[in-house]
């Protein structure tokens, strides 16, 4: 991956994006300055053509997991908000309090991932000794063979669908054919279950294809490597099913990230380029601090992928766009957020970036998580989070902002 600027003309030196002024969202309370709440956004076109955007306002901590975000909507392409509560909130949105609107299918259907609460090891009859171990930010990961536990241990793959014409979300229990042993893992003394991660993708065949770092797989009767790798999921049938695809195992960077010990590679976003093939950022910040992010690509609908190639020295829930005009936006920091560009067809050669939230300390500047949206063939909303916008009393407020990103 490459930043150079060295192109021999400028119709085919990588374009820059434009951004626009920010516009405000939502604003936490003066004393809310801990980590996690306002934070994480979301965006999704409704049906209707509003937008909806919803964001994270309980801890960041696995006890969260399946808590409702709040939301907000917007009637003018993003220029003005509507914050809902409980009791402001229209019948036809109740629902995307718990889950966003999922994606479309070329059925006509709309599906999202169900995320289970997570259940206290105190209450769980658990193995004495764990199958494996890893570690997250310095926390222990304790993983366990499905066949090892009980059964209020073995839930979890549940999917929500609403079918074309209706307005009502249904739950429905995948099945998930992951070719090796099923597993469940414990940390923070919570046993969180496997879940299909919230990003799918519409293949060019018409498959859907999801993404994870959270599967570990036990193959051969062992755990290959307790690090995190990217497991690709792709499902023939609408979303009904699904089958172990792919996978992209960790590698160790000497040359980009020499004398770190990553956890592996995490938060992985998959899109299909204009080639054809599918791209894969990947991300490697963890206790250690900052580290690259990685881009690896795919040519057969992630069935095998490259070795992943140095993107950036930074970057977290990485974000991707194609857009109609056939460029591509990718969204990603901490410190800091940035955007990118690319008018390759293959996403190899990519142009600076551009800041949208100028990097502070770290972690005090902004989560840099961000959302996407597209509003036109050459420009998208963008949404994240910015920690230290004054208020009218010069007060640091933690903020979700949107603005726009042009690519023409």
């Amino acid at each position: 991956m490459t930043q150079s600027n060295d192109y021999p003309t400028k119709e085919s030196r990588p374009p820059c994006p434009e951004l626009g002024a920010p516009v405000t969202v939502a604003t936490a309370p003066p004393d809310v300055r801990n980590w996690g709440p306002y934070q994480f956004p979301v965006l999704n076109r409704l049906d209707d053509g509003r937008i909806h955007l919803s964001f994270h306002v309980e801890a960041d901590h696995i006890s969260a997991y399946g808590l409702p975000p709040a939301s907000a909507v917007s009637n003018d392409n993003g220029r003005s908000w509507q914050n809902l509560s409980g009791e402001d909130l229209p019948a036809d949105l109740e629902a995307l309090m718990s889950g966003g609107h999922g994606q479309l299918l070329p059925n006509g259907d709309r599906i999202r991932a169900k995320a289970l609460r997570s259940k206290l090891v105190s209450e769980l009859n658990l193995p004495e000794t764990p199958f494996a171990t890893t570690l997250c930010y310095r926390n222990p990961y304790s993983i366990y063979r499905v066949e090892d536990l009980p059964e209020e241990c073995r839930q979890g793959w549940i999917l929500q669908r609403k079918r074309k014409g209706e307005s009502e979300w249904h739950d429905e229990q995948n099945v998930v054919r992951l070719g090796g042993g099923e597993t469940r893992a414990v940390t923070c003394q919570h046993m969180s279950f496997p879940w299909l991660f919230p990003q799918m993708v519409v293949a060019p065949d018409g498959s859907i294809l999801s993404t994870s770092y959270t599967i570990f797989r036990v193959v051969d009767g062992r755990i290959d490597d307790p690090r995190f790798r990217i497991v690709v999921l792709r499902s023939t049938d609408d979303g009904r099913s699904w089958d172990f695809q792919g996978e992209i195992p960790f590698q160790d960077d000497p040359v980009h990230d020499a004398g770190n010990k990553r956890n592996g590679y995490t938060e992985p976003f998959l899109c299909f380029a204009p080639d054809g093939n599918a791209l894969c950022l990947l991300r490697t910040t963890d206790h250690n601090g900052p580290g690259p992010l990685y881009l690896s690509r795919s040519s057969d609908l992630g069935r095998t992928w490259s070795a992943p190639q140095h993107f950036d020295d930074l970057g977290v829930y990485p974000q991707m766009l194609a857009l109609e005009n056939g460029k591509m936006l990718a969204a990603y920091g901490r410190p800091g957020l940035y955007v990118r560009a690319t008018h390759d067809p293959s996403g190899e050669e990519w142009g600076a970036r551009v800041a949208v939230v100028e990097p502070g300390q770290l972690t005090k500047d902004t989560c840099s998580y961000a959302s996407f949206l597209a509003t036109g063939p050459d420009s998208a909303l963008i949404a994240y989070s910015e920690f230290n916008v004054p208020d009218e009393d010069g007060r640091p407020r933690k903020t979700i902002r949107v603005r726009e990103v042009t690519c023409a």
